[in-house]
């Protein structure tokens, strides 16, 4: 079974605030505040998020954090992956020659299929598919209004 570290799962919710809250900047101790993450953590999985450029900073008076992109643009598979790296169900590949059980393995055309699949629907899923609908039209009209 594939376990996402507390760093992803951080990620993920500070990522469905920002979704939440499109129209406004917001700041690590809101997001801490409002998602229960503790504060010191932040700033770690922001950078994250950041370096995948999901999320970027503002500066000075008025700065905070918001999303880099549409919430309909950012994948699940994008959070989870800048925080934990490609994920992989079996480890074989990584044992490659070394494995006995290399030319007989009967598992692991499955656990290919498998991790195929759970990949499939991580990439498939939007950020805006983890935020009430109302948020992300909110978001829609934010921008008419900008432009």
């Amino acid at each position: 079974m594939i376990r996402l570290s507390a760093k992803t799962d951080y990620a993920l919710r500070a990522m469905i605030d920002l979704a939440m809250h499109p129209e406004d900047r917001t700041t690590l101790p809101a997001i801490a505040e409002r998602q229960g993450i503790p504060r010191k953590f932040l700033p770690t999985v922001l950078q994250s998020l950041i370096q995948a450029g999901l999320v970027h900073t503002i500066r000075g008076y008025g700065g905070g954090v918001e999303l880099a992109r549409d919430a309909h643009e950012i994948t699940v598979r994008q959070i989870i992956e800048s925080v934990e790296g490609r994920q992989q169900l079996y480890d074989c590949d990584v044992r490659g020659n070394d494995c006995a059980m290399l030319e007989d393995c009967r598992l692991r055309d499955l656990l290919r299929k498998a991790e195929t699949a759970m990949l499939d629907v991580l990439g498939d899923a939007t950020l805006a598919d983890l935020v009430p609908e109302t948020c992300v039209q909110n978001s829609a009209l934010s921008e008419l209004v900008k432009n």
